[in-house]
């Protein structure tokens, strides 16, 4: 019988031989590269060519969708990035890469092989970025933007693990500390810089919401579900007053007259976005643990109401506020839904909560099916990114509450045209962000399999 070819052992002194793989291929620009900081400006020539482009790109950032995720300051950004260009930070230049990713328009050219390679090289040098420098503020935002990115393109495990990122970052922060903000101490952190920090921290809950809602039967738990920080970081209204609905100081030119007219500097940034996410936060917790509830359901859907009515009624630079606008009615979707389910009682009164509930919703789906209709009117603002990816699943979730409730307990005679309307609205939105195709088709699979009301995911 043949004796089997064992391997020659390892001597004892022998030490195990690799290739350098930064010697060539795609590793060859880490060791050419002088330090981290020439490798991060090197890649965003790469990819922006020159000065002129990198500027024009950070402007159409700044012009889209900076006016609905407001986590980065545009004046202070913009002085940095010019008075830094010849000896640009690697922080500062990964940020700049990841808001052109995010601001990119529509319609790119298909890349061949792994697909995206602008994205793919965005994440390559951004964890480059991570393990050569410390911690910041420029990291964490650039981290959010990919988050963001990654949810609106149908990347949900890449989000997913994005959003945990930018969650350790904020704790490594101190921002879960109920010190920080409970007695403040000038002397850690002005108002200004605990302003900074509470829009972050929220937007952090906003993206972990979005991915939460979007992929509910994914079996990935929220990162922020049930933390202590949702009860303990004020939103940036309470820690700096907010502007008065017409401010009279405001920049001269386009922005007059905007509620959001002075949001270039910090101290004018507004971002609802953190009470709407600190809303629906607690209404997927009360949903998920009833016996834990200290909310009164009719007493929540009033403040939620009346701040969704606030910011529709004002005027926004990028002509709505639909990020915090489609937070607040998906809350309410989600609040008076399960009442649906219980349907009216027998007795001789129907239950008042019920019909407050019905009249809630049929107003809540009428809205937004009307909204979608005039906003894609304007082709262009959809492309460009003026519509978030967050009102994308508001329309998901009214259409699917139509077609789960709206012949029979909402009444609604129109409901299938407004599906009809909702899902050719998601679809010109996939031509700007990918998840609305999900959403899109997500409708329809819910009308062709239509049966016992539920949630279709």
């Amino acid at each position: 019988m043949p004796v089997a070819n064992n391997p020659t052992p390892l001597r004892a002194n022998r030490t195990c031989e690799y290739k350098d793989p930064s010697d060539d291929g795609v590793f060859g620009p880490i060791s050419s590269a002088k330090d981290i900081h020439s490798l991060a400006f090197g890649t965003l020539l790469d990819i922006l060519v020159n000065r002129s482009r990198v500027r024009e790109a950070v402007s159409l950032y700044f012009n889209t969708v900076n006016l609905w995720f407001t986590i980065i300051e545009k004046t202070d950004f913009e002085r940095q990035m010019e008075d830094a260009w010849d000896n640009l930070p690697a922080e500062v230049s990964i940020l700049a890469l990841c808001m052109a990713l995010i601001a990119r328009p529509p319609n790119q050219k298909p890349s061949k092989g792994m697909g995206d390679t602008v994205y793919h090289s965005t994440k390559a040098i951004l964890s480059l970025v991570q393990s050569k420098v410390p911690m910041s503020i420029r990291l964490l935002q650039a981290e959010l933007l990919v988050a963001m990115y990654e949810f609106s393109q149908s990347m949900p495990q890449q989000a997913y693990m994005s959003v945990g990122r930018c969650l350790h970052m904020a704790k490594a922060f101190g921002w879960h500390n109920g010190s920080l903000w409970s007695d403040i101490n000038p002397a850690l952190a002005s108002p200004i810089e605990l302003k900074r920090y509470s829009i972050l921290s929220w937007a952090i809950v906003y993206v972990d919401c979005l991915l939460n809602l979007a992929y509910q039967n994914s079996g990935l738990p929220m990162h922020t579900a049930g933390l202590p920080c949702i009860d303990t970081i004020p939103t940036p209204d309470r820690i700096t007053p907010q502007p008065p609905a017409n401010p009279p100081l405001q920049f001269v030119g386009q922005n007059q007259g905007f509620r959001d007219a002075n949001s270039d500097r910090i101290d004018g940034i507004l971002f609802p976005e953190a009470f709407s996410s600190w809303s629906l936060s607690k209404v997927l917790w009360q949903l998920s643990n009833p016996e834990e509830s200290i909310l009164d359901s009719r007493e929540f859907d009033g403040i939620i109401w009346d701040h969704a009515r606030m910011n529709a009624a004002e005027r926004w630079r990028s002509g709505g506020r639909f990020s915090t606008l489609g937070m607040d009615l998906i809350s309410l979707m989600r609040l008076n839904q399960p009442t649906l389910f219980a349907g009216p009682n027998e007795m001789p009164v129907v239950d008042p909560n019920y019909v407050l509930a019905v009249n809630r919703i049929r107003n809540v789906t009428t809205f937004i099916a009307g909204k979608s209709v005039k906003l894609a009117e304007s082709e262009d603002r959809l492309n460009a990114g003026f519509i978030d990816p967050g009102w994308a699943l508001a329309m998901r979730d009214a259409g699917q509450l139509l077609i789960d409730h709206g012949e029979k307990e909402l009444l609604d005679a129109g409901w299938l045209a407004k599906v009809t309307s909702l899902r050719a609205v998601l679809d010109k939105i996939a031509k700007r962000w990918k998840i609305a195709e999900r959403f899109s088709e997500s409708l329809k699979i819910a009308l062709d399999h239509r049966g016992p009301a539920t949630w279709h995911r």
